[in-house]
């Protein structure tokens, strides 16, 4: 009988497991300290739609969605769902389903958990069995208890769980209201069926801060408490008064004061469990975390300052009267001039961060080992470090969508205007951001480049060798850059990158890793002479465009000087690719006309810098 005992509630009946509540509470522990848990938490939220009425499956499974379904929100339980029910949640918002639709979604996703959850089951069955799993004598005492009148097993169940549990219980279904991550820890009667204790959940405990939590600035540590939604703590006659518009308004209004609230949160998890642990573990210097997260303090400071004046728009009744004034002191004039800069820095370096941390990586054991461990943290909402860095880029588009919603659904005509221009500010903002982006972003490719040039293929011509075996790509403007054949004749042609800098065409060959500027010739007596060679290089301010009359893909680069011409033809991808790079380097060379030669040939080791060290110096 003991042994029959001892086996048969980590059978692979997961229905019989659930009606033992001491069980269930062991093996949940057990999956929370060697799994992912948001399977079996998904799994068990599932059954309580089987007892719950129409109004409470429609409110539940808003809930149910927001903890475990949406793509769009950061949740630590978030699963992998059926392809049906994605597609039809990223066409339908979760509480316009049909109860019918919503009780059949719920279903499709517990079953779609149950081979992992059935897994880790099977997991503790065999690990109990070698002696490897806690609270093993607790277990046997219920297994092994006979129930009588005077202790029946329910009684015996509560005994053994108060046992195990480290507080007392709280009366609130532990099957997760989860739209608060402290409800998570709480629990039910076993009448009710399971019994959970707090503080089961690392990272999430009620009874106070985590480790990682104290090293937070104590105004940020309220970020971890998902904020109050405005409908409801708003009296309902109050909300009964509201027109339909004004309702939205509201809507729009309070989904960007909590889509800024979890941006600071996420920006704080950059701050508190990447660079400051780097910092102090001397995993990298003060300097080298200059570079990855420039500026990070100080846009911790801004966002965190305009969540609280968002915050404060709430405090009558969290309907919000007038928004324009705070809009605009946040994105225009001498503020949104400094927000502007600040992001452009903090946005520009990411491309060569993630690039940086990618290589530390790769190279540092003990380093990998942190991020690792790092990422694997409640805080990170199982989002990695490279999903992290990109949010303030991805924050910085979602601000003109959401003004403009905003000023849709606006009366007051001024309000309405300041709102626009707010919007406008923004937009202007994000233009700029964009456009610093990419040419940081050109600038690395450029720094890749020049590591990997090959000039040696200039030799042929004394002249050019002399003038571009120096050559240094990183100190021009990039403008575009692109994959282009080169008809050098009718039987010769050659793949080349074509790079437009702001007084060069440049036509790269790719060899293995190399990038190499190699003369060419329509003839080899001209080889053999030295003659009539075509260079790799192009100077704008003696260049024209011409077409190419039985190719509509192609064009005519005509090289002029003194005593003669050179003609390049080159071949784009497409019809389309053709037109954008005849109108690029028409544009080039009118703005070479206009202004001579760029000013900014010393622009690469200057750009965006700020007060960090250049991590783009020639060397790297």
């Amino acid at each position: 009988l003991p042994d029959i005992l001892h086996s048969l509630p980590f059978s692979s009946s997961f229905p019989l497991v659930k009606s033992r509540p001491t069980h269930l509470l062991v093996f949940l522990q057990h999956v929370i300290l060697q799994f992912d848990c948001s399977s079996l938490l998904c799994y068990l939220h599932a059954d309580l739609f089987k007892n719950l009425s129409t109004k409470e499956t429609k409110k539940q499974f808003v809930e149910f969605y927001n903890s475990f379904l949406d793509k769009s929100a950061v949740s630590i339980l978030r699963v992998q769902i059926p392809h049906n029910v994605s597609f039809e949640l990223d066409r339908t918002r979760p509480d316009l389903l049909s109860e019918e639709q919503q009780r059949k979604f719920v279903q499709d996703v517990q079953l779609a958990q149950a081979p992992e959850v059935l897994r880790q089951l099977e997991d503790f069955r065999q690990k109990r069995m070698m002696g490897m799993t806690p609270n093993a004598a607790e277990l046997l005492e219920v297994e092994s208890h006979y129930p009588t009148d005077r202790i029946p097993m329910e009684m015996k169940e509560k005994a053994i769980i108060l046992i195990l549990s480290p507080i007392p219980f709280i009366p609130i279904p532990l099957y997760l209201p989860l739209s608060s991550s402290s409800v998570l820890l709480s629990s039910i009667s076993v009448d009710e069926g399971v019994l959970l204790p707090e503080g089961v959940l690392p990272g999430l405990s009620l009874s106070g801060p985590t480790p990682q939590q104290e090293e937070q600035d104590p105004r940020l540590l309220e970020l971890e408490q998902d904020p109050p939604n405005w409908r409801e703590h708003t009296p309902p006659d109050t909300l009964k008064d509201l027109s339909k518009k004004e309702t939205k308004r509201q809507e729009v209004i309070n989904e960007l004061f909590a889509t800024e609230h979890a941006h600071v949160r996420m920006l704080s998890v950059l701050q508190t469990v990447f660079w400051k642990p780097l910092e102090r573990e001397e995993l990298m210097t003060a300097t080298e975390l200059a570079t990855i997260f420039p500026s990070l303090d100080e846009i911790i400071d801004m966002h965190y300052a305009f969540y609280e004046h968002l915050k404060k728009l709430r405090q009558h009744n969290f309907i919000v009267k007038a928004i324009g004034t705070t809009l605009l002191n946040r994105f225009g004039g001498t503020e949104g001039e400094w927000f502007q800069k600040l992001t452009s820095r903090f946005c520009s370096h990411q491309t060569w961060a993630l690039e940086q941390l990618k290589m530390r990586q790769k190279k540092d054991p003990r380093f990998n080992s942190f991020i690792l461990e790092a990422e694997s943290r409640p805080q990170c909402r199982r989002l990695q470090l490279k999903d992290i860095i990109p949010t303030e880029m991805q924050r910085l588009t979602k601000y003109p969508l959401l003004l403009e919603n905003i000023a849709k659904c606006t009366e007051d005509t001024l309000e309405k205007e300041s709102i626009q221009q707010s919007a406008e500010c923004c937009r202007k903002i994000l233009n700029h951001v964009n456009e610093e982006v990419k040419q940081m972003e050109n600038l690395l490719t450029l720094k890749d480049y020049q590591r990997r040039l090959d000039t040696s293929g200039l030799k042929p011509s004394n002249e050019l060798y002399l003038e571009y075996k120096y050559l240094d790509l990183a100190q021009r403007r990039m403008i575009y850059e692109g994959p282009l054949t080169w008809r050098v004749t009718k039987e010769k042609t050659l793949e080349v990158q074509c790079v437009l800098l702001g007084d060069l065409l440049v036509l790269l060959q790719k060899q293995d890793d190399k990038m190499v500027l190699k003369c060419q010739s329509k003839s080899n007596i001209a080889v053999q002479e030295g003659k009539q060679m075509l260079s790799p290089i192009i100077k704008l301010d003696s260049a024209f465009l011409r077409e190419v009359a039985t190719d509509r893909k192609a064009f005519y680069v005509i090289f002029t000087w003194d005593s003669g011409a050179q003609i390049y033809e080159l071949v784009a991808q497409s019809v389309g690719e053709r037109k954008n790079w005849t109108d690029v380097i028409k544009m080039a060379v009118d703005e070479l006309k206009k202004t001579g030669p760029p000013s900014d040939l010393k622009r690469g080791n200057s750009i965006l810098t700020g007060g960090g060290g250049n991590p783009y110096s020639p060397t790297t």
